[in-house]
């Protein structure tokens, strides 16, 4: 049976091989659609579930007065506040690789709330101490090329001051893409702006996580009535809230991995179908010969699901060797894709749709051959 069920693959071997090719084309597109969405989905995840953030109600780009990080203290379960700004700017230009986060801190409050992340004692009290001094994580520092005590230049476009700083620390962190960003004094852009007293957001720990949705009530109700109303929440939703932007992608992909499935689906049943009506005298010539129904049957699904499980193999090897080209050349540019990689259930998902498309495809064929009878299948030609 199997060597009827090889023999058959290879009679026609432009056809399987397309038919193959076309099902691992479809598996890479639908592997890769799901990588990155769980490469999207990921940052979101590893947030610290104790930390929130507070930011205008209207947008980001709207500031809030630097008096409002006193208040927030004052809130139940609030044991820690810190200032944080995105400044943005220019290193050197405009290419893709020298595109990293920048943001402005307060060293007197940051580790206080951020304390997952790891320094150099040493080296962090010459970063707190010195107006003029950045931070860095290690992954930035190796792909720049920087070592403690380089000067570095960045010009301003948010905000119309450019900055030269000088790396005195180097960070370390556990979740891939947050090693990537670099941390300024927050008084050293004051001072240069002439002390305006905003800031973009404020980061909140707690002393207890299950106490977010009364913490989120509270300070969104103390500034209710201000001018400049505040929305909080969790580190978690404000993580997402950039993927969001983006419209619902989780939607998105799936609609395109739908289509994707009843495609190849029509596309292998329609091969298969092909293949079984020219075979239709040979099928009566083995009925003749002893043949029972359940081997012809056997024979035909058999020979879809090779084709299924062949071509789920070429495609999630297609999907690895991409992923793995793919990931140093965005890490060189700076990017941060957080689990970037053919996860379990990315793999388990692709797999199981190949040899699925592979089984249903060949049913239908297999069956009107198992129940041709032998006298109408040889009067065919």
């Amino acid at each position: 049976m199997i060597k009827l069920i090889r023999r058959n693959l290879l009679r026609n071997k432009r056809r399987t091989f397309l038919t193959m090719a076309s099902l691992a084309m479809a598996l890479f597109i639908l592997s890769l659609l799901g990588v990155v969405n769980d490469a999207m989905n990921f940052a979101d995840e590893s947030e610290i579930p104790d930390r929130l953030v507070v930011r205008n109600a209207i947008s980001l780009t709207f500031p809030l007065p630097e008096a409002y990080e006193q208040r927030l203290r004052t809130i139940d379960n609030v044991v820690a506040v810190t200032p944080q700004n995105w400044f943005q700017g220019v290193y050197k230009d405009q290419r893709p690789e020298n595109f990293f986060p920048r943001f402005t801190v307060d060293p007197e409050t940051f580790r206080s709330v951020f304390y997952d992340y790891t320094w150099n004692e040493e080296d962090w009290q010459a970063f707190a101490e010195q107006r003029t001094a950045f931070a860095a994580g290690r992954e930035l520092t190796e792909i720049q090329g920087w070592s403690i005590g380089d000067i570095i230049t960045i010009k301003g476009d948010i905000y119309p001051i450019d900055v030269e700083l000088q790396l005195r620390a180097i960070f370390d962190y556990d979740q891939p893409g947050q090693e990537r960003q670099i941390f300024f004094h927050r008084r050293y852009v004051e001072e240069a702006m002439g002390n305006p007293g905003q800031n973009g957001t404020y980061w909140l720990l707690l002393d207890d996580p299950e106490a977010a949705p009364a913490v989120i009530t509270a300070a969104e109700a103390m500034f209710e009535n201000s001018d400049n109303q505040v929305r909080a929440e969790t580190a978690e939703a404000f993580a997402a809230s950039f993927t969001e932007m983006l419209g619902n992608i989780q939607f998105f992909f799936t609609m395109i991995g739908l289509a994707i499935v009843i495609s190849i689906f029509l596309i292998t049943a329609n091969t298969m179908a092909m293949a079984a009506r020219e075979r239709t005298t040979e099928v009566s010539v083995l009925r003749t010969l002893g043949f029972r129904r359940n081997q012809v049957l056997g024979m035909v699904v058999g020979e879809s699901l090779a084709v299924g499980v062949l071509g789920s193999a070429l495609g999630l090897g297609f999907t690895a060797v991409a992923i793995r080209g793919a990931t140093p050349f965005l890490e060189q540019m700076g990017f941060g894709f957080g689990g970037f990689a053919l996860d379990t259930q990315v793999l388990v998902t692709a797999v199981t749709i190949g040899i699925s498309v592979g089984l249903l495809s060949g049913v239908f064929p297999a069956v009107a051959a198992a129940r041709l009878k032998i006298v109408d299948g040889l009067r065919r030609l």
